[in-house]
């Protein structure tokens, strides 16, 4: 997954160098410059000009000081916690240049801590020496390698060979010692001034010096620190290390898992047991775009990255295609990955016809704004056919049922057909959806009306409505066919029921397509205070014609007191499906007729100047 993304993100670095800290977002928490040649007292007067506080979901305004942040915050931060310089997990950064401490920690806030932050920095500066580090990189050699007296000797003619120079030389060593003597000196005074000052989170300490110390600036040490603490940890595990044409490979630390207790990729009948290896460069660049992923773009969202994002401006025809990727925003761990050969803009038009006829709060027959785009469309099916539970990201979303507002049905219609809706959505084609769409939508919205509490008859009908016209774009002749049906159904059942003869029921079609006519009509005539869904389900659980003609008539005898004698209008519907005997079951079309008879504007509460009602 990474080295698809990755070798287009080196294109992208080698124009823009600063590419990840540019995207490169600060956690909450007070940030200090401090300067390791002079004591708090003597530089807590310039603490304003040296200092940041990070508020969740604050914007910074960018400054100098906060790209100098990025800039040390990134050099010094952990590729994870699995991988911390400090044994016991305290100090979150991976330099002694740098220290990162929770609030709570750094402040012995917390109440009955196992460590004080002095043995917390003692430890950390510790595992920072030059003898830890330099161990480190040893353990990255094979056994046989790390045994001679060459040693690190291995990386001499490495691009790695400046920061093991600097590893090596006794200036670093006097470094850690001098970080050292500063905090026994001064560490009480800073502390007690950072715990008046409000913030959350993290304190994070960067210590800078003399331009002139070994010829290099703070900066450059950072940058060297950053590659001494990264390179050790780029791998997954150093075990499965080997030296091939003259360089290190070893197991991708990224899109990779298997450490000694969950090893499930480790090849157990093969001479080799790790399924992959890269090299040091190959495993620092998935890092960078990783990295890059994380700072860039949002968690828990279907990201549409297009290869054009990768070529130059000055590219006279970028290629045609797009990395979706899914980041976990807890680990920046890519959940979700595809590669597609289609550009990440999808178009979808939708004319949202009103097929049933429905009326407005004015009486006017109901109009829809057409869909515009694929965002609108993925929100109105969301809403219309699944509570609002197909977000952005709901390729990889399970959703919880809850009774009476999303049922098992529900979840398992959305786990059946999420892929073939994803793939409409975000790559523009229709042919998995083609076939899921009509039946799905029919039985969510059957589910809603009976078994959603606060689901509404007026919205079920919108969504009826929806559906055919989007059956109308993915299946034109079917879609039309069954529009054409009720269209063609309403016109003469509404010529029927005003009609001085005895009227019949031509077809099936208009048998069921009355029946739900009839019940949406008893049941409007209950009393109770609320009336539910569920009051349909004897009409929609009949199997057959003759069933369905019972339960008609047990609605009637219910109701049969609000309704007028001599109602010409009900009088016919109720002749139009007593009289006819249906050849189809109460399934498939003959199923969909009848829930669009409940749904459709009703027959039976049009007025006419014929006769009386």
């Amino acid at each position: 997954m990474i080295r698809d993304l990755a070798v287009g993100f080196q294109k992208a670095q080698e124009e823009f160098p600063a590419i990840i800290q540019d995207n490169y977002r600060l956690k909450e928490g007070i940030y200090i410059r401090l300067d390791l040649t002079k004591s708090w007292e003597n530089q807590s007067t310039a603490f304003e000009q040296n200092h940041l506080t990070i508020v969740r979901k604050e914007e910074v305004q960018t400054s100098e000081l906060l790209n100098w942040f990025k800039c040390q915050d990134y050099a010094s931060s952990l590729i994870d916690m699995n991988k911390s310089v400090d044994p016991k997990k305290q100090v979150h950064s991976n330099n002694p240049l740098a220290l990162f401490m929770k609030r709570e920690v750094f402040l012995e806030e917390k109440q009955e801590a196992k460590f004080t932050v002095a043995e917390n920095i003692e430890r950390h500066l510790l595992a920072a020496s030059n003898e830890s580090v330099r161990q480190k990189w040893l353990e990255m050699l094979p056994q046989a390698k790390r045994k001679t007296s060459q040693g690190l000797d291995f990386f001499q003619n490495s691009e790695y060979a400046e920061a093991l120079a600097y590893l090596e030389s006794t200036g670093r060593r006097k470094l850690v010692e001098q970080i050292a003597e500063w905090y026994i000196a001064n560490r009480k005074e800073l502390t007690a001034f950072v715990g008046q000052l409000p913030f959350k989170n993290y304190v994070k300490l960067f210590f800078t010096f003399p331009a002139a110390y070994q010829n290099l600036s703070s900066e450059q040490v950072y940058k060297l620190e950053h590659i001494l603490y990264t390179i050790p940890k780029i791998f997954n595990s150093n075990d499965y290390n080997e030296i091939a044409a003259a360089e290190l490979v070893g197991l991708p630390s990224f899109d990779m898992t298997m450490n000694s207790k969950k090893p499930f990729l480790e090849h157990k009948t093969m001479r080799t047991q790790a399924p992959d290896r890269v090299t040091l460069q190959q495993a620092m660049l998935a890092k960078q775009t990783t990295e890059w992923l994380a700072a860039a773009k949002p968690p828990y969202v279907m990201n549409k990255i297009g290869y054009e994002s990768f070529t130059s401006p000055s590219s006279p025809l970028p290629p045609e295609g797009t990395f979706h990727v899914y980041l976990d925003g807890k680990y920046n761990e890519i959940y979700g990955y595809e590669n597609v050969p289609f550009p990440p803009t999808t178009y979808l038009e939708i004319e949202w016809y009103n097929f049933l006829r429905l009326k407005d709060y004015k009486g006017d027959e109901k109009y829809y704004n057409p869909i515009t785009n694929t965002e609108e469309l993925q929100t109105a099916i969301s809403s219309k056919f699944f509570r609002g539970r197909m977000n952005h990201s709901f390729i990889l979303a399970e959703p919880d049922v809850k009774t009476g507002e999303f049922t098992a049905l529900m979840a398992a219609l959305f786990m059946q057909s999420r892929q073939a809706f994803h793939d409409w959505f975000n790559k523009g084609t229709s042919i998995s959806i083609r076939g899921l769409f009509a039946k799905v939508t029919f039985r969510l919205l059957v589910e809603q009306l009976l078994h959603v509490e606060t689901a509404r008859l007026t919205d079920l009908a919108d969504a009826f409505n929806l559906r055919l016209s989007i059956q109308m774009v993915l299946d034109e002749k079917g879609g039309q066919i069954m529009a054409d049906r009720i269209s063609g159904t309403m016109d003469s059942l509404r010529d029927k029921l005003v009609s001085d003869k005895l009227a019949v029921c031509a077809n099936d079609e208009e048998f069921y397509f009355m029946a739900g006519q009839l019940a949406h009509y008893l049941i409007s005539q209950s009393k109770a205070q609320k009336i539910t869904g569920e009051m349909y389900e004897p009409f929609l659980r009949a199997k057959n014609g003759r069933q369905l003609k019972k339960r008609l008539e047990e609605a009637y005898m219910l109701y049969k007191h609000e309704v007028l004698a001599g109602y010409r209008r009900f009088n016919q519907a109720f002749s139009l499906v007593v009289g006819y005997d249906p050849a189809t079951d109460n399934r498939g079309s003959a199923r969909e007729l009848l829930v669009a008879g409940i749904f459709a504007n009703n027959l039976l509460f049009e007025k006419t100047d014929k006769g009386a009602e």
